[in-house]
This record gives C-alpha cells, structure tokens and sequence, in this order.
C-alpha cells in the first residue's frame, strides 16, 4: 500500500469527522469543511491507487512499460515539434 493510499484514507475519515462534529453543532461552515476534506482524501487515495497498478504494471511488464514510455515520448515530441 502506498503512502498516498493511506494519507487519502486517514484524510477522509478526518473529513467525515469533521462533518459530522459539524452537522451535531448546526455548523455548516464545519460541515462543508468535511465534505471538502473528504473529497480530497478520495483523491489522494485514487492517487495512490493508480500509482501502485502503474508499479504493478511495470514490475510485471517491464518490456511492455519500456515500450509504452518510448512511444509516449515519441507522440509528446511529435506534439511538441509543432
């Protein structure tokens, strides 16, 4: 597990705590707060979990990935050229 899997969860439970403290005490300044830390803990953790299958993929399939890169690298110096 990545560490950005596990910041993204920590994050949003923070969040969801935050949110409901806010929602018990009427404030939605507090509330909305929490929704916005919760939403930027899923982020994260999709973060972390797209980084953990490209090094996945790459541990698994190294020709493969090297072939991916090289061809990325061609199209972006195509783009660039331009």
């Amino acid at each position: 597990m990545k560490s950005e899997q596990v910041e993204g969860v920590a994050e949003k439970l923070a969040g969801k705590a935050q949110s409901a403290v806010g929602k018990l005490m009427g404030d939605s300044k507090l509330e909305a707060e929490g929704a916005g830390r919760q939403a930027a803990g899923h982020l994260t953790q999709t973060y972390g979990d797209a980084l953990d299958s490209v090094s996945t993929f790459v541990k698994e399939k190294p020709v493969a990935a090297l072939a991916i890169g090289a061809v990325a690298l061609l199209v972006l110096d195509r783009l660039l050229r331009r």
